[in-house]
């Protein structure tokens, strides 16, 4: 199912605005940690909010945890501060080597430790209680189907919205052979970026099918987590699993990221499509392993070269206030009438 929510319902109301801004963010571990800081150069250079600037925000996997941040009312820098916690106390180097040792036999990292440091940043806040619209993908293993996690920003989206956000970013986040698989309301999930690392194609669907968006007026910044250069050895073209092994899961990613760019550039147009990343030497970070300083220093390059780009095309836009509905994360209004 994409999605939890009533298949009966109205269609969406004629969109009102010139305009449809969406914040996109890329999976990748630890390297998430670019996209944070991306957005915290962008907030001190010009010195306003980047939530203000969208009207949807979507991440998969560590993008998700950075967009259900935004959500949450955090700013990207109280966000890039809590990643590097997370990053210190989840992938510890004590654990990486247990994780080389035992990979073949059980995920490399504990799902409860996870939990406790997302817990320290979000508490006990649900998934309906957040400031912006949000889309959050994962994977159901047992069903086999897509299953997105959405904020209940139209009347047909009626179940997620009472979930916490710790689980919703533990199920984006489950990393096969990282973490086990996050059972959240029922189902077995794992993390979105098996099918959307990019899940740009997804934002725009949800805001022509379910807000009534043209997607002529749609635009979208989306950011990713450094990728490597793409130059493989020969000895792939033929290669088994085992040489396979090292490469097969960057090859994904940045497959999914690639083509998902060129998907949604068709669907809104080239000019409408910004994607910030850097392209890095290959090895020199891992979803469990990152350089702060380092990162820091492409975050710096990246948002100085194309900070004018992001300027331009997406600040001199305000997204609508968004709160959701009364029962379902908003505020019950009392009924006076029966009060009296």
């Amino acid at each position: 199912m994409i999605g939890r929510y009533s298949s009966k319902g109205p269609t969406p109301q004629p969109f009102e605005g010139d305009r449809f801004q969406i914040l996109s963010l890329d999976g990748g571990g630890a390297k998430a940690l670019f996209s944070a800081s991306i957005l915290a150069r962008f907030e001190e250079d010009h010195g306003v909010r980047v939530v203000d600037r969208f009207d949807l925000i979507t991440g998969t996997s560590a993008g998700g945890i950075v967009a259900l941040g935004l959500g949450a009312g955090l700013s990207p820098a109280e966000i890039a501060d809590h990643y590097l916690e997370l990053v210190a106390k989840v992938f510890r180097r004590s654990k990486q080597r247990k994780w080389r040792l035992g990979r073949l036999a059980r995920p490399g990292y504990s799902g409860d430790a996870l939990r406790e440091v997302l817990t320290e940043v979000f508490g006990d806040r649900l998934l309906g209680e957040s400031r912006k619209r949000l889309l959050v993908p994962s994977w159901d293993v047992q069903s086999g189907e897509v299953h997105i996690f959405k904020t209940p920003h139209s009347d047909r989206l009626t179940r997620d919205w009472n979930l916490k956000m710790v689980d919703v970013a533990l199920a984006t986040s489950a990393a096969p052979a990282y973490f086990p698989a996050a059972t959240v309301d029922s189902a077995r999930l794992i993390d979105g970026g098996v099918f959307a690392n990019n899940p740009s194609v997804f934002a725009i669907g949800e805001a022509k099918s379910m807000l009534g968006v043209p997607l002529d007026v749609v635009r979208v910044l989306n950011i990713g987590t450094m990728s490597p250069f793409t130059d493989h050895s020969d000895r792939l073209d033929n290669a088994g699993l085992g040489r396979w092994a090292s490469a097969a899961v960057p090859t994904i990613l940045t497959a999914s990221s690639t083509s998902s760019t060129g998907l949604a550039q068709h669907l809104i147009g080239f000019d409408n499509f910004v994607r910030m990343d850097a392209a890095v030497p290959p090895g020199l970070f891992a979803l469990d392993r990152i350089d702060a300083a380092k990162v820091a220093g492409y975050a710096a390059s990246v948002s100085r070269n194309l900070g004018p780009e992001y300027a331009a095309k997406f600040i001199d836009h305000t997204a609508a206030p968004y709160s959701p509905p009364p029962g379902r994360g908003g505020t019950v209004t009392p009924n006076t009438e029966e009060q009296n």
